[in-house]
C-alpha cells in the first residue's frame, strides 16, 4: 500500500481504460446484524434509516433471531444458578438440623 495525495492510504489498480491508476483504498462497511437477518428474512429493513413502516410481526422476527438464542442461555443459566443454590441450601440445612435419634 501506499500513500495518495490526500496523505490516507492508496492502492494501484487497472481501470477500465487499460491504466494503472492509484485509488483511495476503501473498506466496505460490514451491515448490521439486524441487516443480515432481515435480508434473510425478507423484511425491508433500511439500516440507519426508517423503520416505521415495519409491522410489528416484521419486527419481531428480526428482533427474535437476534435475541431469541440470548435469551435462552439467560434463562438456561438462571435455571441452572436456582437449581445449584437449592441444592446448597438444602445441604446447609442438613448441617444446620441436629440428627435425630
Amino acid at each position: 500500500m501506499e500513500q495518495n495525495r490526500n496523505d490516507g492510504p492508496a492502492v494501484r489498480t487497472i481501470g477500465k481504460d487499460g491504466q494503472l491508476h492509484v485509488v483511495p483504498y476503501t473498506v466496505p462497511e460490514k451491515p448490521s446484524a439486524a441487516k443480515l437477518v432481515a435480508d434473510k428474512l425478507h423484511v425491508p429493513y433500511q439500516e440507519g434509516g426508517d423503520n416505521g413502516a415495519l409491522t410489528a410481526e416484521q419486527a419481531g422476527a428480526v428482533g427474535g433471531h437476534l435475541g431469541g438464542p440470548m435469551v435462552a442461555k439467560l434463562v438456561a443459566l438462571a435455571r441452572q444458578e436456582l437449581a445449584n443454590g437449592h441444592v446448597e441450601r438444602l445441604l446447609q440445612t442438613q448441617k444446620a438440623t441436629p440428627p435425630s435419634r
